[in-house]
């Protein structure tokens, strides 16, 4: 008798560990899906599991993906089969449902319930903050001692010149800092001209990067730079930190009539393209918002004008602003006129 409970007991341990072993295995296998042009999670999870509502289940599994907003073509994530295991589950419950008397209703008030599920709204954006940060701006100030700045970095703990993300920094602030305080790192860079005048107006200020107050050490301020969009050095100003908030891709944007001129463009190159950085002698005070959408007129050395592309704000200042180059037919130049989209 004991040999006989002795081998039922055995059976039944290799049995368990079997289907514990087989459900662990189930529980880490994965689908490989290749991205699509214009997927998003959710069409994918309607595509491969029938709900789009596990979306975020799938992005959990794949930790590369840093925004569930930004997947790209050819891109390979994994899909766990266990979510589409489950599908395939409720699936066959619920033909097995509709023929018991009573299911379909029950069925019914599941899918309005189903309904009445708030659905994720997945925005698009035309510049996020960190490109709207680097892209800089035009200052109104004519000469470079007349920017105005809340400090600037003296000195590093390590004796380095060249910082970047994650370095620690000494800064000098015009009005006492506190633990916790931030600020943008800037540069003047060029003085730009207006191409058509000749007269100054302003200097191209370059965004290098967002700096938090961390506490004081010898009796300098002590500084951590959060986000670095370019390289700082010993010297570079401070600016006053505020939230930027992301350009959101409207399908039906703003077209004011409003005209003027390319004053400068990324990097100071002469010649722009596709998403591009532009500067315009336009700003606040013009009745600009972010966001609105303009035409840049082109005229050749044959003295023909043609429409070269479009542009749409991404940030503002009183009398200038800064524009991404959204579609271009042909190469945008400074001095190129902007216009109203017609």
């Amino acid at each position: 008798m004991s040999k006989k409970i002795c081998l039922v007991t055995m059976l039944l341990s290799a049995l368990s560990v079997f289907v514990f072993s087989t459900a662990y295995t189930q529980d880490f296998e994965y689908k490989e899906y290749k991205i699509l042009k214009g997927d998003t999670l959710w069409d994918i999870s309607i595509k491969e599991i029938k709900d789009p509502f596990l979306w975020p289940k799938v992005w959990k599994e794949n930790p590369d993906i840093e925004n569930p907003d930004r997947i790209f073509p050819n891109q390979t994530i994994k899909i766990p089969l266990r979510l589409i295991k489950k599908e395939g589950e409720e699936e066959a419950g619920a033909e097995k449902a509709a023929a018991v008397p009573g299911a379909v209703k029950e069925e019914e008030a599941a899918k309005a319930a189903e309904e009445k599920k708030i659905v994720p709204v997945h925005t698009t954006y035309i510049a996020d903050e960190a490109l709207v940060a680097a892209s800089g701006y035009i200052s109104s100030y004519i000469e470079t001692e007349d920017i105005k700045s809340k400090g600037k970095i003296t000195g590093t703990p390590t004796g380095r010149k060249l910082l970047g993300e994650s370095d620690f920094m000494y800064i000098k602030t015009n009005e006492p800092a506190n633990t916790g305080d931030k600020f943008y790192i800037m540069r003047p860079t060029e003085l730009i001209r207006h191409p058509k005048t000749k007269e100054k107006v302003g200097y191209h200020i370059a965004v290098l990067g967002i700096a938090e107050v961390i506490g004081v050490e010898n009796g300098d301020t002590k500084a951590k730079i959060l986000k670095s969009y370019g390289d700082i050095v010993l010297g570079d100003l401070l600016d006053t930190y505020y939230e930027i908030i992301p350009v959101i891709d409207d399908k039906a944007p703003r077209t004011p009539d409003v005209s003027g001129f390319v004053i400068a463009s990324s990097y100071m190159k002469l010649i722009s393209g596709n998403f591009d950085i532009l500067f315009i002698d336009r700003g606040k005070k013009d009745g600009l918002e972010v966001g609105d959408l303009l035409k840049i007129k082109s005229v050749d050395k044959y003295n023909n004008a043609r429409t070269s592309g479009a542009i749409q704000i991404i940030s503002m200042r009183d009398t200038t602003a800064t524009a991404i180059v959204r579609k271009t037919e042909s190469a945008i130049n400074v001095g190129d006129e902007v216009l109203e989209m017609k």
